[in-house]
């Protein structure tokens, strides 16, 4: 389940934003104006191109940090990331992992030779287990994102047409209620679920997301819950749906073969969207 994957991690980083540097942008400014620096040194043979290229890195590592500080640790939700953002994502984290694995790798024949301290590549190793930590962390988030997405097309699916399944329950189900969902609906629904199970109710996208907008659909007024239609979460929340003629549609799977994601849609299916609606983000009515 989604929110089950994310709970530790999303912790992590929002602890990890309440922290994040005021300046954050100061690191990419200083190390711009020392690689100018550097390279009128290099033109005159002033500095070895070695230490151009490590001031080059230096750059490229602080732009990586600072995709990072935006797209992981910064107020950015998850559902209102493009698909371009969430391969940055995994791009900028990968390459500082790989920045000091590149660097240990070059120190270890000099510490073995005596040349280096091994308290040296101690600080190398700690750069290097924070660093995989961040990677892990943005793939965790990069999963979470394919998830509403594979969710998100469920519903493109839903407005096709149901799509033809041998399985001994159908790929998509609906229920049409009383055709109404309302704030007071969710909050009640929501209250009871987290009373149910002792947990937040776990909301993957409510109302209008970039996904979304992305696929063409008006999300407003609609919830998607992380839940699987046949657990026994999502056996309850139907039920309770159903009692309160609540709309829903309950998605076992998405693209089969190639992601899952079951979850509850709540309230009527999304409509498309016209060329002149904009991804304001609108809630429930």
């Amino acid at each position: 389940m989604i929110v089950r994957q994310s709970f530790f991690f999303g912790w992590i980083l929002v602890l990890a934003a309440i922290h994040a540097p005021a300046q954050a942008l100061f690191p990419i400014q200083k190390a711009t104006e020392e690689l100018v620096r550097l390279r009128e040194l290099a033109q005159i043979g002033a500095i070895s191109r070695n230490r151009l290229e490590q001031a080059e890195d230096k750059l490229a590592d602080a732009r990586d940090e600072d995709s990072l500080r935006r797209l992981l640790y910064g107020s950015i939700g998850v559902e209102q990331l493009s698909e371009a953002q969430a391969s940055e994502l995994i791009a900028s984290a990968q390459r500082r992992v790989d920045r000091v694995a590149k660097r240990y790798a070059g120190q270890v024949g000099l510490v073995e030779q005596g040349v280096l301290p091994r308290s040296q590549m101690e600080e190398f190793e700690r750069q290097l287990a924070d660093r995989r930590l961040t990677l892990q962390l943005a793939e965790s988030r990069a999963r979470i994102f394919e998830d509403l997405l594979s969710m998100a097309k469920a519903e493109e699916i839903f407005e096709a047409g149901h799509p033809e399944d041998d399985s001994p329950k159908p790929l998509i189900e609906s229920f049409a209620g009383s055709g109404v969902f309302k704030e007071a609906h969710f909050k009640y629904v929501e209250a009871a679920y987290e009373k149910q199970f002792n947990k937040l109710f776990p909301v993957s996208a409510r109302g209008q997301s970039t996904l979304h907008t992305m696929l063409g659909f008006d999300h407003s007024g609609r919830v998607d819950v992380g839940v699987n239609p046949d657990d026994e979460e999502g056996q309850w929340l139907r039920s309770q749906l159903q009692t309160l003629r609540i709309p829903y549609i309950a998605l076992r799977a998405m693209i089969p073969g190639k992601s899952t994601a079951p979850h509850i849609h709540i309230g009527l299916p999304s409509n498309r969207l016209k060329s002149a609606d904009t991804a304001s983000g609108g809630g429930l009515n």
